[in-house]
């Protein structure tokens, strides 16, 4: 990996202090491992809150998926506990069936209650709140199953010339067919000074004809006298 410096100036006090400071090139960084958005990881146990609001007392129940516990006079199912991976946004979902047996004319409550978001579904006891806390206990169906693997994307180009402090030798400035251009003309190939073809016509009056059987060395014959003008 090529270095550069960069120096930077501190005012300390009346002097001035020049530090150099080391950049590197850039680094192609792998993004973090995450799990789906609707991916939810199953547990043995869910742990509840339940609220008596009579005399505020606050009791915390731990009840194992497939079982029941009762609390007064409230009996708590537990069908399911889910919760999200840790790579997730954290949040608890508990299948409960809730039931009062001291109020016999309330139905009971059957559904799923949520940690993050508590007022979606709540049950309509006068007496009991009930609210989730987390699940506990050994992984159970579903699972998410192992991350995805992520590769850090390789960059090109990531030297640092010379001209810019770096190590690594200075690139040619590329032509518009691609490839460097060239510091001088090839003498195998000259430039040309016009066109081949479409070029402008010249300004330049042309050579007079020549006879056939005169040289370009002779000089050439006067001109003969206009009859008229004797």
């Amino acid at each position: 990996m090529m270095k550069r410096y960069v120096g930077v100036a501190l005012l300390c006090g009346a002097a001035e202090v020049f530090l150099p400071i080391a950049a590197q090139a850039a680094v192609g960084v792998a993004p973090p491992a995450m799990y789906p958005a609707a991916t939810w990881q199953g547990q043995s146990q869910a742990v509840l809150r339940v609220l008596d609001r009579l005399d505020g007392h606050l009791e915390l129940l731990t009840v194992p998926v497939g079982g029941s516990a009762t609390y007064r006079s409230l009996s708590v199912g537990v069908e399911a506990c889910v919760t999200r991976p840790q790579t997730l946004a954290t949040d608890t979902g508990v299948l409960l069936h809730l039931k009062d047996s001291s109020d016999p004319q309330r139905p009971s409550f059957d559904g799923w209650m949520l940690a993050q978001e508590p007022s979606v579904a709540t049950y309509g006891s006068p007496l009991y709140d009930v609210r989730v806390v987390s699940c506990a206990g050994v992984p159970t169906a579903p699972q998410a199953g192992p991350l995805p693997v992520v590769k850090a994307p390789v960059l090109a180009g990531t030297e640092v010339p010379v001209e810019e402090g770096g190590d690594a030798p200075a690139s040619p400035p590329a032509s518009a067919s691609g490839g460097p251009v060239p510091l001088a003309p090839d003498s195998h190939n000259p430039i040309p000074l016009a066109p081949s073809y479409g070029a402008a016509p010249s300004l330049a009056p042309a050579a007079p004809a020549q006879s056939p059987g005169q040289s370009s060395g002779q000089p050439l014959p006067p001109p003969q006298a206009d009859p008229g003008l004797e």
